[in-house]
């Protein structure tokens, strides 16, 4: 059973719009955030989750612009919203404009009509965050934008969970995809950083008979692990938040920077180096962890430089030495 509620927010361009849904307790929700016209990879994360008509599945937002395959994805979703079981949120790239006549005046239709905020009974779904006040009062800017959410927010007295903000923003110390569980904020935090990142992936969000799983795919080679690797725990991974370097040897594949917040030094890739109001920044790639795995282990390769790679394995990132791996 649905029900929706819309009320005039600060923003006038924008009317919130609420769908509340009843789902029954031995249903399972599947949610997944920022596909970000990467349908392929949302097909095949549906395949591995098996999902079915008996699931509930919950879409994030940022449905289908950046990616590879925008209308391919906006097709697919659009047909698969039609099922009873399968509901969408509004992202703030779920916006299409008047120029876009490529697209059919449904797809215009379909993202007009989205909600911001889908609340059930233990969860709110969210594209970007919600402030500490009631459902209705909520301003869609904030639902849509909000960055850092996780950090910023209050304690909440029911989950929230949201998209928007892919999750390696909020590693500090060693890049990792993975979904996050604030227990004390009652926040779930989902996006994977898939297309926005060089490094990132595709998550699902499983909730089964009250408890919490993941799934995730993504788009990188797989290799084999030749024998056991003792990596080195990291203590740095530059985030969005906290980009900016200086640079003190500038070289021709990895350049030596010191993090400005930190004062710590690192090498990273010298290609990921970029610039903001004339200041050096680094994110993705950016870390001086490194993996530690088992002979036979598999992982996924993100980059491949002269002498190691940026690796994946289980959602973490890091670097592993090129002459450990076996390519398959």
């Amino acid at each position: 059973m649905r029900r929706e509620i819309t009320r005039k927010v600060r923003n006038p361009m924008e009317n919130l719009k609420i769908l509340n849904l009843d789902i029954p307790k031995n249903k399972r929700i599947i949610a997944i955030s920022d596909i970000h016209g990467e349908v392929y990879l949302f097909r095949a994360l549906l395949e591995k989750v098996n999902f079915s008509d008996d699931d509930i599945l919950i879409l994030l937002g940022d449905i289908y612009l950046k990616g590879s395959y925008p209308k391919e994805t906006l097709d697919f979703t659009v047909d698969l919203c039609k099922k009873s079981n399968v509901y969408a949120l509004k992202g703030n790239c779920d916006f299409m404009d008047e120029t876009e006549d490529s697209y059919q005046e449904d797809h215009k239709v379909f993202l007009d009509s989205l909600p911001h905020i889908i609340e059930t009974d233990e969860i709110t779904f969210v594209h970007a965050g919600l402030e500490r006040k009631h459902l209705a009062d909520q301003d869609v800017l904030y639902c849509l934008t909000i960055r850092n959410f996780l950090e910023i927010a209050e304690p909440f007295e029911k989950w929230a969970m949201v998209g928007h903000y892919p999750v390696a923003n909020y590693c500090y110390e060693m890049p990792s995809y993975q979904p996050i569980i604030n227990d004390h904020k009652k926040i779930i935090s989902i996006d994977g950083g898939c297309v926005i990142g060089n490094d990132g992936q595709l998550n699902a969000f499983i909730i089964e008979n009250g408890e919490f799983s993941y799934e995730f795919v993504e788009n990188f080679q797989k290799t084999i692990v030749e024998q056991d690797i003792e990596g080195a725990k990291g203590d740095l991974n530059i985030c969005f938040n906290d980009r900016f370097i200086e640079i003190l040897e500038n070289g021709e594949e990895f350049s030596l920077v010191r993090h400005i917040k930190t004062g710590k030094e690192l090498c990273v890739p010298t290609q990921i180096i970029w610039y903001y109001d004339g200041k050096a920044c680094a994110t993705d790639l950016a870390t001086n962890h490194f993996l530690s795995l088992k002979k036979g282990d598999e992982v996924s390769i993100v980059k491949a430089f002269s002498d190691r790679v940026f690796a994946k394995s289980k959602g973490i990132g890091g670097w592993i030495l090129k002459n450990a791996l076996h390519e398959r």
